[in-house]
C-alpha cells in the first residue's frame, strides 16, 4: 500500500520532477510543488498544485509547505548553483546565506543548508529513490546492446578513478577509451567534460562514461541521474556506452531510454561497485 503522507516537492527543471508527479497521481498520493525559478517551468509543474520561489525564499517555502500540510519533502530536478549576489533572500534565507558564507560554496553544501533549514522546522526530507524505488539502476543490461570485454576493461579502468576523484568530491564521472581516461568531470558538469573527451579521443574503439556516486554524497537531495538527454549526448560525441553505479544513479523516463539506446547502438550498464 502506498505511503500516504502528504509529500512536497522541490522542484528544479529537467524531466525528473514530471515522472514524480505522474507517479503521485497514479498512486493517489497527494503533492505539493514549489518550483525553484528560474529553473522550473509552468508546463513541467501543470498537473499538480504547486507554486514558484527563488532558492533563497527559505520563508516562503517553509509557510508554504506548512499551509499546504506537507509531511515529508524530496528534492528533484536540476538547479544551477547562484552566487551570492544573486540571491534576493527573505528572512529565512538570510540565514542560509550566513551559513553557506562560512562554508565552501559547493553545490552539495548549497543543497544541504537548504534542506537542513527545512528539517530545522519540521519537516522530514526524503530522497527521489525512497518516493520512487523503480527509479533506482539494478545490476545488470539495459536494453539489446552490450559492452564487450574491452568495454568492460575501461569500465574497471574508470571505477577506480571515478572513486578517487569521489574522495577528494572533484566530480563523479569519468570518460575512457583503451585504458586511457579521456576527461574527469569537475565543476563544468557531464556534457561539457564528454564533449572535452571527443576532441581528445582517438581512432578504434569507442569511449565509454563511467558514473558513480561520490562517497559520503547526500543522498537525499542529490543523486545523480540519466535520463534521455545522456543518451542523446553520448551519440553526439560518439561514445559506445555508459555504465553507472547500481543501487545509487537514477534513471528518468526508464523504457524511452533504453528505446532510444537501442535505436542508437549504445549500452548501458548498471554495476555493482564494492566499496
Amino acid at each position: 500500500m502506498p505511503d500516504r503522507k502528504k509529500l512536497g516537492m522541490i522542484a528544479g527543471d529537467g524531466m525528473m520532477p514530471v515522472e514524480i508527479i505522474k507517479h503521485c497521481n497514479a498512486t493517489g498520493r497527494e503533492l505539493f510543488v514549489i518550483g525553484l525559478e528560474p529553473f522550473a517551468n509552468e508546463e513541467a509543474l501543470k498537473d499538480a498544485p504547486h507554486i514558484f520561489a527563488k532558492i533563497a525564499e527559505a520563508g516562503k517555502m517553509i509557510m508554504a509547505l506548512k499551509k499546504n500540510n506537507v509531511h515529508e519533502i524530496v528534492l528533484a530536478g536540476g538547479i544551477k548553483r547562484p552566487s551570492f549576489k544573486e540571491m534576493i533572500p527573505d528572512w529565512e534565507g538570510l540565514k542560509i546565506i550566513a551559513k553557506l558564507a562560512m562554508k565552501k560554496m559547493s553545490d552539495d553544501n548549497l543543497f544541504r543548508v537548504v534542506m537542513d533549514q527545512i528539517e530545522e522546522r519540521g519537516f522530514k526530507v526524503v530522497g527521489v529513490e525512497e518516493v520512487m524505488p523503480e527509479m533506482l539502476f539494478s545490476a545488470g543490461i539495459y536494453g539489446r546492446h552490450k559492452p564487450s570485454d574491452e568495454d568492460i576493461d575501461d569500465i574497471n579502468r574508470g571505477i577506480t578513478v571515478a572513486k578517487a576523484l569521489g574522495a577528494v568530491d572533484v566530480g563523479q564521472a569519468v570518460v575512457v577509451q583503451e585504458g586511457m581516461v579521456l576527461a574527469v568531470e569537475a565543476i563544468e558538469g557531464t556534457d561539457m567534460m564528454l564533449s572535452r573527451a571527443a576532441m581528445l579521443k582517438k581512432e578504434g574503439k569507442a569511449p565509454v562514461l563511467i558514473k558513480i556516486l561520490k562517497p559520503g554524497q547526500d543522498r537525499r537531495v542529490d543523486l545523480p541521474a540519466i535520463g534521455l538527454q545522456t543518451i542523446k549526448t553520448l551519440k553526439r560525441y560518439g561514445m559506445k556506452g555508459i555504465a553507472v553505479e547500481a543501487g545509487n544513479i537514477l534513471l528518468i523516463e526508464r523504457e524511452a531510454v533504453i528505446q532510444l539506446a537501442d535505436r542508437e547502438g549504445i549500452f548501458i550498464l548498471g554495476v555493482k561497485i564494492e566499496n
